[in-house]
């Protein structure tokens, strides 16, 4: 199969050095006398249609968060807040409000700036612009991140608190790729920041998975299944409160792994998990879109 070198969002120059641009962007062109990769192309064009799945779910949801809890909090409608979010507001604990209102308000500008630091036409044609987007990216993280774990400190977390652990874990680890990515390519060592960027990316959509999959779960089971609205515990929460970084991260690894593979049945097949996985995302995506955000979004 002919290499397309199409170049995904998520793709990189298989092989050494000699297949990077200065700013260790992944050149198109490939190293002298290499013959073309079987089963690239097609991992290529897969993590094209994944990068797109999510880059729209993202934007979806940061026009949900703005156009509702941003709306809400520039109305000092606090009431809103709780419509979805039971703790999200609680009065006479000013502090604990204000960590929320930042974690969740900031949590906007994480759906939107991380899938345009996949774009590899941005690192080309603006470096600077990726550059900053990136730092402003990661510093944004990581304040959500540690936002989100005070929150679930405070015992106000979205899930219940069977769920907070695993939820805890994803923000921990959301910090601690922030913080490598950022070193590493503060050391102009672009391959291993790539790899703790993407890292990055899929933790920092750990809440935005498991939206998706909730209203994916909700639908399939034509209704509340599996779990207490209420107190917003059980089994399914449980599953979706690991699987929101863990499945993610897991198909991340795989790609990574399957771009050095030495045959070409490790790309067919991250190929093909890449495509199911998109179709997965799409249809969670369209079931929170019409049943969850763009019925609390309110511009007045």
């Amino acid at each position: 199969m002919p290499d397309t070198t199409m170049n995904s969002p998520l793709a990189r120059a298989d092989g050494d050095a000699g297949d990077r641009d200065d700013t260790g962007n992944a050149s198109n062109k490939p190293a002298s006398g290499r013959a073309p990769i079987e089963g690239k192309g097609a991992m290529q064009l897969a993590a094209v249609i994944w990068w797109t799945v999510a880059c729209v779910g993202h934007f979806i949801f940061g026009i949900y968060i703005v156009g509702s809890y941003g709306v809400a909090t520039l109305h000092g409608d606090t009431a809103a807040w709780n419509r979805v979010w039971p703790t999200g507001y609680i009065p006479a604990q000013p502090l604990g409000n204000l960590i929320v209102a930042i974690h969740v308000l900031l949590a906007a500008m994480v759906a939107v700036f991380g899938p345009l630091q996949l774009v590899p036409a941005l690192r080309r044609r603006a470096p600077w612009l990726h550059r900053w987007n990136g730092r402003i990216y990661a510093t944004v993280a990581i304040i959500v991140g540690l936002g989100g774990l005070a929150v679930l400190a405070d015992d106000r977390g979205f899930v219940g608190a069977s769920q907070n652990g695993s939820v805890a874990i994803n923000g921990v680890l959301l910090v601690a790729c922030a913080m490598l990515a950022w070193l590493y390519a503060r050391a102009r060592n672009f391959a291993a920041h790539r790899r703790w960027a993407l890292r990055l990316f899929v933790l920092a959509a750990g809440v935005w998975f498991f939206r998706i999959g909730l209203a994916a779960w909700i639908a399939i089971h034509h209704g509340i299944a599996g779990f207490d609205p209420g107190t917003m515990r059980g089994p399914a929460l449980s599953a979706l409160a690991l699987g929101q970084w863990i499945v993610p991260l897991a198909i991340l690894e795989l790609y990574l792994r399957a771009e050095r593979a030495r045959g070409a049945m490790a790309r067919y097949a991250v190929a093909t998990l890449l495509v199911t996985s998109a179709m997965a995302m799409g249809y969670g995506v369209y079931r929170a879109a019409i049943g969850m955000w763009l019925p609390a979004i309110h511009w007045q």
